[in-house]
């Protein structure tokens, strides 16, 4: 077991700028989770950026400096004649110089705390974790949604000689040197282990939820009538719009379900790449009255639209390969909303089928639209889904749940 005696803080670290990580804000609201969650237990806790030093509560809102009012989706990317396998070369060329610059680090407001430990999120050039970890005399976590060139190289990122390079020699090193390696998903761990990465050091922690922004969240009616969604069904769905997650066909199902409940209304909260094409299938569908596209929200304000939710939805691709944890699960259980989510990855043996959630099958449209109109029709099933879904969120998928396994694991 960890030793936490007389402990009164904790330091996190975040190797990139405050302004970083536009469209991938899962990885802010994470390390907000965790940081905040150490805070109730130590009294302190720090989260440090290559700019800043920031407070758990002022996390939840980066990254800094974006217009969520603007999508930004239609726009072409700069240089579009240069080759994209360049342009990823010279962005990693760039992130590994910002990467060695720590000046930050010298205000270092933890001197003269009894720091319990220190956490870092892996990217693909590591922070000053470790050297901090080491002057402190504390362990080092670093936390990992997954292996950059493995993951980026799913989505058909193509970094050829140099991404074996920086997998072995740059990604590898800094993981066999932390003292835990958190990661959120059993795939996600054997991968690791694949890697060099003694078993011993890793634990699954799931992606969870901060209780305090989603149990008390109460539904916004005001929101509502502003979409225009005041007697609707809504099914709901919050995040990034990527291939992986596809919303062609969570789409395509609601096109069905709808002919059978035209009260219905499929609200998508987010914004990405993706978003022209999917607005392009609910014109060809007819759907344009019962589809609302909201846009990129800040975190801050996730808990309000998830509150309008009468069904929340956790939508993907394809079952394989299926290794990240969605936050979003965590985040709809624990706002008391009925969920419907794949059959995929972890989620079938972490959640019980038609208690916690209710599962379906990637990919069969007929099937998730059958399903909807099953339960939009159940109130007494969606009622088991929204007590016994949330009891169980907040028992078992709280970042406070993870840090208690963390401490309880490792010694210090």
């Amino acid at each position: 077991m960890m030793d936490i005696k007389d402990k009164t803080a904790a330091l996190f670290i975040m190797p990139r700028s405050s302004r970083d990580w536009v469209g991938a804000e899962a990885l802010w609201i994470t390390v907000a989770g965790w940081s905040a969650a150490a805070q109730r237990r130590f009294g302190k806790a720090w989260v440090m950026t290559t700019d800043r030093i920031a407070a758990p509560e002022e996390v939840i809102h980066y990254p800094l400096g974006v217009n969520t009012s603007v999508a930004g989706t239609n726009k072409k990317g700069k240089l579009p004649w240069m080759p994209m396998f360049f342009k990823t070369f010279l962005k990693d060329i760039r992130l590994w110089r910002r990467s060695r610059n720590w000046d930050v680090a010298q205000q270092a407001p933890w001197r003269g705390e009894k720091v319990a430990f220190v956490w870092q999120q892996h990217d693909l050039f590591p922070g000053p974790g470790r050297k901090i970890a080491n002057e402190l005399g504390v362990p080092l976590v670093t936390y990992v949604h997954a292996p950059v060139v493995w993951e980026t190289g799913k989505w058909g990122v193509k970094r050829y000689l140099w991404g074996w390079f920086l997998e072995r020699f740059v990604e590898r090193k800094a993981l066999r040197e932390s003292d835990v390696v958190a990661c959120v998903s059993e795939e996600v761990a054997r991968k690791l282990e694949a890697m060099g990465v003694d078993r011993a050091k890793i634990q699954v922690s799931a992606m969870a939820v901060d209780q305090h922004l989603f149990d008390k969240a109460g539904e916004t009616q005001e929101l509502r009538q502003t979409l225009g969604l005041q007697n609707a069904f809504v099914i709901g769905w919050t995040g990034s719009f990527r291939s992986f997650h596809g919303l062609d066909l969570l789409v395509r199902s609601f096109k069905e379900a709808h002919q059978e409940l035209p009260q219905s209304r499929l609200l998508l909260v987010g914004d990405g790449s993706e978003r022209p094409g999917l607005e392009e299938l609910v014109h060809e569908l007819g759907l344009q009255g019962a589809v609302v596209f909201a846009g990129r929200q800040p975190f801050a304000k996730i808990p309000s639209y998830v509150s309008v939710f009468d069904l929340a939805i956790v939508s993907a691709r394809s079952a394989e390969g299926f290794h990240y944890s969605p936050l979003k699960l965590r985040e709809y259980l624990a706002a008391g909303k009925p969920t419907l989510a794949p059959r995929a990855g972890e989620i079938p043996q972490m959640f019980r089928d038609d208690l916690h959630v209710k599962l379906f099958t990637v990919g069969d449209v007929k099937a998730l639209a059958s399903t909807i109109v099953t339960l939009a029709r159940d109130a007494n099933k969606l009622d088991i889904l929204r007590t016994e879904g949330k009891k169980y969120a907040l028992q078992t998928s709280t970042w406070d749940y993870e840090l208690d396994k963390l401490i309880n694991k490792y010694p210090g």
